[in-house]
């Protein structure tokens, strides 16, 4: 049996491939006999995916990259020169990310095969797939995962969506023995997911390479395939050994003296010879032993020259005395260990168990807990005179639903399951509901999903711009994304590290909207204005910005002598407890020359620093954890001169922990929004006084149900007739809700 397998590959031809496919191949079957035994034939796929044409050529620079680095590198095997070679290609693609758009909308997905004698090495990054078939079976090459792996973290590293993910990405690798007559293939995922598992298989196995590629490719087509169409077919099949095709015969020769040693014509001369070269060999001999007896006159001298005594250990370490006391401790560890274990047995063992009278008992209460929040049920919707408690005496019938609303908690506390105390628990919320002026959010819809849209994503504010768009400032990966809310479309105007006019931007900090701008405030203390038509980034200069904390938070705008476009920026500093305000120059666009200015001209009942969210109109309000301060013209108001209201269902809700704050005009009414984070629900406050209007809490039910659970930012546009649309984002969403 040979050793050496060639290669007959079959790969569509330039003409035939699809108008958008952007999808190379490339492959060096090595002539020099020290290169095909050292490296072998190299074959390569890279699966394309996006229409830029700067994305084929980045992924034949790429090709370029892997064939030059893995037939230069001799330090390691096949295997590992292959995936250092593609580790580097990563490395070209990662600098190229921000232009080529990986990761967003595009990518670039490379496969390698190295046939080597008789081994096969197989190295990939990306969904681009390899694939063999021996004995009428097709196997993926490197076989997928296994469900069974420690840690599946260990997976996501080694498949990479596309080249330049990041930075340090380790291919996923495979070698092994190939036979002859084994078919391999290096596809596009996309033409397997199109074409089918089984047409490949069968293609394969029956066809020649090329007849198999020309057959997928039709097919492919056929069935309406677009895009990526990468596809290369490679028979192994195995070289004859050489073989002698003659045989030598011995010669027989016609003279006597053919084959007998020449001899000199010359009389005595083979002699003398032989006499000369014998006495050549004794000057040799006595040559070499003269030298022999040098070398031992030399050591013999040498072997009475003083010399230096070598010095040898006079103690051994006691290796087995520390192996013993290393046992010594283990046990001691061990003994430790076990005691542990018998001492939370024994405390689990004391611990009281439920007698069966106790289960008796908690049936009991259950029972008479229910009986008591269906008979107070009753009283509240017994109707006289066509008219339930709660519209004849709504104080009492509130105390009433509470004490039964209590009883089913106790029910609920004795063991029955929650689910069947659910329709009761349903008729007392909505009487609560009807008396506490509570809505339902039941019409709501997802206006953009920032979590499957991008990665990473962490937003952390949102502001709706007077266009009506809303931008979201986020902090997992540092970009500012604005929203439209008609069609739900998002894109990304600003990232952190982005090159803006020669200055590095930072990681989004602050973000306050007025008149037709947006102003974002990062980390490293620069001020960033976007005009709502440009959507482009351009430097604002704000004087004393590195004096504010890095504890603060709030930030708002207020346009300045409309209808100029130009405004005032409030600032609230944690640290120094003080609000600070940036005056514009009459200048367009806005500028800010000087120093800002402290707001507040005395101290108010409650602290700045501590506020939670903060609003601007006419006056300055800071949201605080259970009311609000308004600040006019740089004076703040005493809570006795102005405040919220409290709830009227503070003996159901008695924690308050304001966190959201938002003003609009609804009709001729101008109101607060207000989101308390203890209670999970939007409160809405008459502006004017204080005086509290309604509230809305999530649904009862159904996969809205934690819709308020968590919500860090709200924005409520202004309406002349009709209910009004809040804006509110969550951790992986921007969720429209009808606040009716």
């Amino acid at each position: 049996m040979s050793n050496r397998l060639a290669t007959r590959i079959g790969l569509l031809a330039g003409e035939e491939r699809s108008p958008g496919a952007l999808d190379l191949l490339r492959f060096r079957e090595p002539t020099i006999g020290s290169e095909v035994r050292t490296k072998g034939s190299l074959f390569l796929l890279a699966q394309v995916t996006g229409d830029d044409p700067a994305l084929g050529r980045a992924a034949a620079e790429a090709l370029e990259t892997i064939e030059r680095d893995y037939y230069y590198d001799l330090s390691a095997g096949a295997t590992g020169a292959i995936s250092k070679a593609l580790s580097a290609a990563n490395r070209l693609l990662y600098h190229q990310r921000s232009r080529l758009g990986l990761t967003r909308r595009s990518g670039v997905s490379i496969v390698a095969l190295v046939v080597r004698g008789r081994e096969g090495h197989v190295a990939k990054l990306g969904p681009a797939a390899a694939v063999i078939v021996r004995d009428d079976r097709m196997f993926e090459l490197p076989p997928p995962p296994s469900m069974d792996e420690e840690d599946p973290r260990i997976r996501e590293r080694r498949v990479a969506e596309t080249l330049g993910e990041a930075l340090e990405i380790k291919p996923y690798t495979w070698q092994g023995e190939l036979a002859a007559g084994d078919r391999v293939a290096l596809l596009s995922r996309n033409v397997a997911q199109v074409v089918g598992v089984d047409e490949v298989q069968r293609a394969l196995a029956t066809l020649r390479p090329a007849a198999a590629v020309e057959h997928l490719h039709q097919l492919f087509q056929i069935r309406g395939g677009q895009g990526s169409d990468g596809l290369l077919a490679i028979e192994l099949i195995e070289l004859p050994a050489t073989t002698v095709t003659h045989q030598l015969e011995p010669v027989h020769p016609h003279e006597e003296l053919a084959g007998l040693p020449d001899r000199s014509p010359v009389p005595l001369a083979d002699a003398i010879g032989h006499a000369l070269h014998r006495g050549g060999d004794a000057i040799d001999a006595s040559q070499r032993a003269l030298g022999r007896g040098l070398l031992v006159g030399v050591n013999m001298a040498l072997a009475f020259v003083p010399r230096r005594r070598a010095r040898y250990p006079t103690s051994i370490p006691r290796t087995a005395l520390r192996e013993e006391g290393r046992r010594r401790r283990r046990g001691l560890l061990g003994i430790a260990a076990v005691a542990a274990l018998l001492a939370v047995g024994a405390s689990v063992a004391s611990l009281p168990n439920a007698r069966p009278t106790d289960a008796i008992l908690r049936a009991e209460i259950a029972r008479t807990a229910i009986a008591e929040a269906l008979d107070l049920l009753s009283s509240v919707e017994e109707r006289v005179d066509g008219r339930d408690l709660i519209d004849r005496d709504p104080t009492r019938a509130a105390g009433l639903l509470t004490d039964s609303l209590a009883a089913v908690e106790r029910a609920t506390e004795a063991g029955v399951a929650p689910a069947s105390l659910d329709p009761l628990r349903g008729r007392i919320e909505r009487g609560l509901d009807t008396i506490f002026a509570v809505g339902r959010l039941t019409n709501s819809a997802t206006v953009t999903d920032l979590a499957a849209a991008f990665t990473a994503t962490d937003p952390i504010d949102m502001v709706m711009a007077s266009d009506g768009s809303l931008w979201v400032a986020e902090v997992g990966r540092g970009r500012v994304i604005r929203v439209d809310p008609a069609t739900g479309a998002a894109s990304v105007l600003y990232r952190a590290g982005q090159d803006l006019g020669g200055v590095t931007a930072g990681a989004p900090w602050m973000i306050a909207t007025a008149a037709t701008d947006v102003v974002l405030l990062d980390r490293d203390r620069q001020a960033w204005r976007f005009d709502l038509v440009e959507q482009v980034a351009h430097p604002l200069g704000l004087p004393g910005l590195d004096a504010v904390s890095t504890e603060s938070r709030l930030l708002t705008a207020l346009q300045h002598r409309p209808p100029l476009e130009i405004f005032n920026l409030y600032l609230v500093d944690a640290r120094r407890d003080e609000v600070i305000k940036w005056t514009p120059g009459d200048v367009i666009p806005v500028r800010y020359t000087d120093a800002p200015e402290p707001y507040l001209v005395e101290r108010p009942d409650l602290p700045a620093a501590g506020a939670r969210d903060i609003f601007a109109d006419a006056s300055l309000w800071l949201l605080q954890a259970h009311s609000v301060t308004r600040i006019n013209f740089g004076t703040p108001l005493a809570q006795e001169d102005y405040s919220l209201d409290a709830p009227p269902d503070g003996s159901l809700r008695p924690n308050l922990d304001y966190r959201l704050l938002d003003g609009a005009t609804i009709g001729d009414r101008e109101t607060f929004y207000v989101y308390d984070a203890a209670n999970r629900r939007i409160l809405a406050y008459q502006r004017a006084d204080g005086s509290f209007l309604r509230q809305w809490l999530a649904p009862r039910g159904g996969p809205e149900a934690g819709l308020l659970d968590e919500v860090r930012a709200l924005s409520v546009a202004s309406v002349a007739d009709g209910p009004p649309v809040a804006h509110l984002l969550t951790p992986t969403r921007v969720v429209r809700v009808v606040l009716e």
